[in-house]
């Protein structure tokens, strides 16, 4: 009858485990004639209680304890060979059986232990779950016989054969814990007893399992971002983002959950074997280029040069005109900055390559959640299209006719074939991923926008965050890309033919940039609902409200639980804030901006409102009074408003939830509308991008703004504080007092 248990399967692999495979043949055979000598007497004394060993398995030690046994010094080889292969954890069975006698005086009585402590390590191993057991016992009875310390245990021990019973075995090592209580051997013993009494009871392992109890407030999607790769390693690195399932569009922007570190799942595609020591070496440096891209440097710099490109882009003039496919793969992913595998599987979701008015171009969707609001809002908010194309070099036009969506796109080591005549002709270093990087690298060196780069490689919101507050011009992305491939095809000398744009007023990415007068109207009217009346709560969150809003706007906050933190986050000397409104990678992503003049002023009139409260209510309302004081000396936030709890209004911390019942004028879109508005104004102020995502707090793997790689000084964080001030200043939008006592 075959047997179906698990039993069954762990007995098979016990040969493995006795003499690992990756041990010589000569060595194996050794350990396994020793083994039999050993265990074999030792199975027929104890045989009532093993009885996970099958007949066969005992007639097979039989069998070889019949066989000539080697001598001495023949174990001796075999465990010298383990022990400088640094094999005695990897082969413990293997270790304990060949270990030398030279520090036990009774090899007999040591033998007949050593065939207990065998076999009761195979039957609890059949048992499972036991290695942490098994491990110890086996060094233990391996030390007895190599080391003088533990030599000494021996004559302490009873005779194996003194008994035919592995329980009463058991139970006698248990009784020389009492006898001699001052010999400090109680945890070797312990080692040894475990073993014996699992087998003899056939005690199975215990497998213990770590409980995480994770509770969401919704649904959460898990979704994979790839990663640019750092090198040319080859792995395959991608970022695990939690999103929770809502149709809150604001929310939809970036993740807003605070979670405790980037993870990154790093593949192998080619599932290269490799050893331990090399995987380590390689993910060192793989978390090294991650941390630090060096992406400020000249494209020379581990990037190709402009002798690469060179002879890149002549090779694949020439090659297409023989009407070579590869060589107009090769061109595309140059001018698109994206590998054929990704450009061939956006064709077949969509149309990607289009001959638009004679002319090769590329098509390039782009939608981010604010992309799409009410349509009561179109005559307010400026219209976005969903969609772009990108002129590609006229060389290219013979080339996109006759593109199908049914031609495999070819592989790296295609590529790197096809690679292989320049490089060895030319002297040049061009590889797949050099190429596919290359655009991104030389649009850094020129200063473009991040978000431009990413719009312009058609990346998703999900994997740079900056578009999804972004509300670009088509026309400046169209003069990056026109830049770039006039700047590649004249390192070649050679004229890529790209058609005369006309100049249109269509935009791109989130329709929240507010016209002028409608962002000035804004701020009028919730200045104009400030008005004083009895009801002291209601003023406050009206006046809480505007305050809100105009510091949210200066510094682009996210839109958060307890927004601004608490008063001693703000320095008022310097009029430096200190803002965390995301943390992540095991640590917090925290920025220090400096916050415009009229920002500054209107947090002194909130301190001053809030000490004539704390005045006025100290006697008639002293929880209120209390709040107040709480926010003055830095222990409480600074921003609180009154919510409705029972019937009562009492203080509460400001929240997403808590704004949107605030009795202030309500806005019809996000209320993180203010933070589109100022990158989108910042960008178009031409202000330096890094800096601009240095302010936002948009700050990806290697590109933190208050990291140690990072040039951005307070200097320049204060010139960015002018020209929101001069925004401020052109749509009249002033810091008000708050309440006075009359």
């Amino acid at each position: 009858m075959t047997e179906l248990s698990p039993f069954a399967a762990r007995r098979g692999y016990l040969s493995k485990i006795i003499a690992p495979p990756s041990l010589p043949t000569k060595h194996r055979k050794i350990i396994f004639l020793r083994f039999a000598q050993v265990c074999s007497p030792m199975l027929t004394q104890f045989q009532q209680h093993l009885p996970l060993f099958s007949d066969h398995m005992e007639q097979r030690l039989q069998a070889l304890a019949q066989w000539p046994m080697p001598d001495t010094g023949t174990y001796q080889q075999t465990f010298d060979w383990i022990k400088n292969q640094k094999m005695l954890t990897e082969a413990p069975y293997a270790a304990a059986l060949c270990a030398p006698l030279h520090k036990v005086e009774d090899a007999e009585k040591f033998e007949e232990w050593l065939g207990v402590i065998l076999l009761c390590c195979c039957q609890v191993h059949i048992l499972g779950h036991q290695n942490s057991g098994i491990d110890s016992a086996l060094r233990e009875i391996r030390q007895i016989a190599t080391s003088a310390k533990h030599a000494s245990l021996l004559q302490f021990l009873p005779r194996a054969t003194s008994t035919d019973s592995l329980i009463d075995l058991g139970e006698e090592l248990e009784v020389l814990k009492l006898k001699y209580p001052d010999y400090k051997l109680d945890k070797e013993r312990g080692y040894l007893s475990v073993v014996i009494r699992n087998a003899a009871h056939q005690i199975e392992g215990i497998v213990r399992k770590r409980r995480v109890n994770l509770t969401f407030e919704r649904p959460e999607v898990i979704t994979t971002v790839p990663l640019e790769p750092a090198d040319e390693s080859g792995f395959d690195v991608q970022l695990l983002q939690l999103t929770p399932e809502t149709p809150d569009s604001q929310q939809a922007d970036e993740p807003a959950r605070i979670t405790p570190g980037n993870t990154l799942r790093v593949a192998d595609p080619l599932k290269r074997k490799k050893a331990l020591v090399v995987k380590a070496i390689q993910g060192q440096r793989l978390a090294e280029q991650l941390s630090s891209r060096q992406q400020s440097l000249p494209c020379s710099y581990n990037q190709a040069s402009e002798w690469d490109i060179q002879h890149l882009v002549l090779h694949c003039l020439k090659q297409l005109k023989e009407q070579d496919v590869l060589a107009g793969w090769m061109l595309l992913t140059l001018v698109t900055g994206r590998d054929p595998a990704w450009l061939h599987e956006r064709a077949n979701q969509d149309k990607l390559l289009e001959i638009v008015d004679n002319h090769p171009s590329i098509r390039l969707t782009h939608h981010v959640p604010a992309s799409s609001q009410p349509n009561e809002l179109n005559p307010i908010l400026p219209v976005v299209s969903d969609h772009f194309f990108r002129p590609l070099p006229i060389q290219l036009h013979d080339w996109v006719e006759r593109f199908s969506r049914s031609i495999s796109p070819p592989t790296p080591s295609e590529m790197r074939e096809w690679l292989k005549p320049i490089n060895e002709v030319h002297k040049t270093r061009l590889t797949p991923g050099l190429i596919v990087r290359y655009l991104e690298h030389w649009l850094l060196n020129q200063g473009a926008d991040r978000a431009i780069i990413a719009l312009l490689r058609g990346e998703s919101h999900k994997s740079r965050p900056a578009l999804s507050y972004s509300h670009l011009s088509q026309d400046d992305a169209l003069e990056h890309h026109t830049r770039y491939v006039n700047a590649v095809f004249a390192m070649a000398e050679q004229s890529p033919g790209l058609p005369v744009r006309d100049q249109k007023d269509n935009n791109l990415g989130s329709r929240l940039y507010v016209p002028s007068k409608i962002l000035q109207h804004i701020f009028i009217m919730l200045a104009g609902a400030i008005e004083p009346e009895a009801d002291i709560r209601a003023f406050h969150n009206r006046y809480v409200y505007y305050v809100w809003a105009l510091l949210t706007f200066s510094t682009g906050h996210r839109d958060v639980t307890a927004p601004m933190g608490k008063l001693g986050d703000f320095n008022p000397y310097q009029r430096t804030w200190w803002i965390s409104d995301k943390e992540r990678r095991h640590g917090l992503s925290a920025r220090t901006l400096v916050i415009p003049a009229t920002a500054a002023k209107q947090v002194e009139f909130y301190l001053e409102h809030l000490r004539q409260l704390s005045i006025y209510s100290r006697f008639q309302a002293p929880e209120l009074a209390a709040r107040c004081q709480q926010t003055l000396d830095g222990t409480g936030n600074l921003l609180f408003a009154f919510e409705d709890r029972q019937g009562s209004q009492e203080p509460a911390d400001l929240t997403p939830s808590l704004l949107a019942k605030l009795p202030a004028p309500c806005l019809p879109w996000a209320k993180n509308w203010a933070r589109h508005h100022l990158r989108s104004e910042l960008a178009k102020q031409k202000v330096n991008p890094e800096l601009i995502d240095s302010w936002m707090g948009h700050e990806e793997i290697g590109e933190e703004a208050m990291g140690r790689h990072s040039f951005v000084s307070m200097g320049e964080c204060r010139e960015l504080a002018k020209v929101i001030e001069s925004v401020l200043k052109k749509h009249q939008i002033k810091a008000l007092p708050g309440w006075t006592i009359r």
